[in-house]
Formats: structure tokens, sequence, C-alpha cells
């Protein structure tokens, strides 16, 4: 595979001043951090993965944050997302397989591929006891959750959605030893407030065990939420955001355990559309969905502090899809944030050093 560098530009907010390494500066290809609940680092913050269609094809590439070495580590991926960094694999989907590239020595090997008709969908999902890979599977109209052994097995179906999901988006899986996974359907009913509220729910709980599917956040009427993502901290919760309906503020990033209670509201903004976050310990990392001119929100949910790091300002623009949004997430020591911004018309990946930052807010 070629070796290059993509240089860090060491660039100060325009706002708050603070220090941000912008990577894929002066480039006219994007270079795209993954989905804001996916890892995106190794475990020892050595290496972090990305995507980028600097060749014309979607490619997977590691860079070492020290060095600046970039290196691709696929061919013919073809997919922004898609992959998800766990221990020290980058686990693929491709849409024909699974597999997965160790992040030291970047041998691959195969963990399973399917065997009839129809696509592997979406990010592969590691199980909470770490065993299994799940994945969304669609035939024609038909969508349903196969699963294989982490160390390679056959690909099995699990489980078939009702037909009156007309699509499966978010899977996640729910920390534990049990195999549970969460799930949001499309249409989004939340808004038709006629509905019974389990017709409306954002999120659903399915265990895989007993084929059991029920419905599980589901906001009262007037909200709506979006954005959820699992983390087991102290204990399991499900973290989303709370947006008014119909418009998106006053808007909220909230949280609820695994039996669907023990409500919290972790932070509140009267007027800015919070979009997207993630959890590190005690820190929360959120954006704002304002076209063009974004903050990017650090959150202590122990002391209620907060301030705002830095100015994204990327498109937010439904032209530019998901490459537009800014999906803040947390490296696996918590000593970064990344995050992506197209505000030069190209998407970058930008990351920000946190040590000097966390130490203000605590």
């Amino acid at each position: 595979m070629e070796k290059f560098r993509i240089k860090k530009n060491i660039i100060y907010d325009r706002k708050t001043g603070k220090e941000i390494w912008e990577i894929g500066n002066q480039s006219n290809f994007d270079c795209v951090a993954n989905y804001f609940y996916n890892q995106s680092f190794s475990h020892d913050e050595k290496y972090f993965i990305f995507s980028s269609n600097r060749t014309g094809n979607i490619e997977l590439y590691r860079m070492e944050l020290e060095s600046d070495e970039v290196v691709q580590i696929t061919e013919n991926f073809n997919h922004w997302y898609g992959w998800v960094v766990y221990n020290d694999q980058v686990i693929c989907n491709d849409g024909e397989r699974i597999f997965a590239i160790n992040i030291y020595d970047l041998t691959v090997r195969e963990i399973s591929r399917k065997t009839k008709d129809g696509e592997i969908c979406g990010t592969p999902v590691i199980s909470g006891n770490g065993k299994n890979i799940c994945c969304l599977y669609r035939e024609q109209e038909k969508w349903s959750v196969v699963i294989s052994e982490i160390d390679g097995s056959k690909l099995i179906d699990a489980y078939e959605f009702p037909s009156e999901f007309e699509q499966i988006s978010h899977l996640q899986s729910v920390p534990g030893e049990k195999l549970l996974l969460s799930f949001a359907p499309l249409p989004d009913h939340q808004n038709n407030f006629d509905l019974p509220p389990s017709k409306r729910a954002r999120t659903w709980i399915l265990d895989i065990e007993t084929q059991v599917a029920r419905p599980f956040l589901i906001m009262p009427e007037g909200y709506r939420a979006t954005h959820e993502y699992w983390y087991n901290g102290n204990n399991c919760r499900l973290y989303f955001h709370k947006k008014t309906v119909p418009h998106w503020t006053p808007a909220s990033i909230c949280s609820i355990d695994l039996n669907g209670d023990d409500f919290k509201q972790h932070f509140y903004s009267e007027s800015r559309k919070l979009g997207h976050s993630f959890i590190y310990k005690n820190f929360i990392v959120s954006d704002v969905q304002q076209p063009g001119e974004n903050e990017l929100y650090l959150i202590n949910i122990e002391t209620g502090k907060s301030e705002i790091i830095c100015w994204p300002d990327s498109s937010c623009s439904p032209e530019r899809n998901q490459l537009g949004h800014v999906h803040p997430s947390f490296s696996t020591k918590g000593n970064y944030i990344i995050y992506s911004s197209d505000k030069n018309g190209k998407t970058h990946i930008y990351i920000v050093p946190l040590k000097t930052i966390i130490r203000t807010l605590q």
C-alpha cells in the first residue's frame, strides 16, 4: 500500500482561539471522520482511521498522529462509513463481506461473507460481550439482522423485521452480556401524535434470543428524539437529543436507563439546534446543526459546566448529506475530539487536543 503524508495544519479557532489540527487542508478531495458513535482511534491513540475519495474511490486510510504518515488500507471499499475500530482492528462491511484489518500490521482477514441475494448494510455492530458481529441485511424490500462470530463464521439470519418497517437505521449494540440491539425504524412517526405512543417510538430494543422487539424511547407529545447512542459508564444508559416539535428548539441532551426510566437532562439550549453528541466519562461533546455557523460544546455533566471550544462552521447542507455534518466524537482515551467540517468546500478532519481544555471544566 502507498505511504504518504498529510501534514497537520495547526490552526486557532476564529472565536475561542483554541488550538485545532486540520487534516486534509488545501486538498481537492474529502477526508471524513467516522460516524459519531463509532470509534476512529486505535486503543493507544497512536493511529486514527478515516475515509477519503482522494483516488476517485472511497477508501479507508490509517494516519499516525505523531508523524502524519498515512497509508491506504482498503481497495474498492467505496463506503464513507460501514466500518468501526474495535480493539486493534478495523471491522469493515463492503456489502458483500465483513472483514477485519489489523491496525498495526495491516493484515486482512475475512470474518464472514453473504451467501444469498441482497446486501449487508451499514456499520458492523460489535455485541456487548465482544463475541459477535451484527449487521443489517437488505434483500429487496425485506430487512433483517445477520450475525457472525467475531473470530469468523458463517453469516446467519438472526431476526427479520416486520414489513411495516420500510427501512432500519441506527443499529447499535446495547452494552452487556445479553445480545440486545437497538434500532430506529422508518418511516419516522414521532410527529404523528394521533398514533398511540408505541407507534411513535424513535428507538426499539431487539432481544435476539427471545426474538422480541419492543418500543423503547418514546417522547411525550410536542417533542421528538434523534441521534441516540449507548454508553456503559457507571451504568448502561441511552443518550439522545430531545427536540421541540415542529421546530428543533428548545433542544436538550438527555438520557434514560436500560429500563427506560431515570430520565436525566444533561444540557439544555433555548435557541441552538443541538444535533449530534457523544460521551466519554463525565464529558459530552455536541455539535449544532445551524447551517454555516455552528459551534462545538464541551459539557461536564458532573459539574454542569460547559464551554464552546470551537466553531466547525460546517454547511449542514442536504446537498452534502452526511459530509456536511460535524459528527463530533472522542478518542479512545479521551485525549482528543475528532470531527468533520466542509467549511472550506471539501470535508476535512479536525482534531482538538483536550488536556488543557478539560482542566478548565473540572
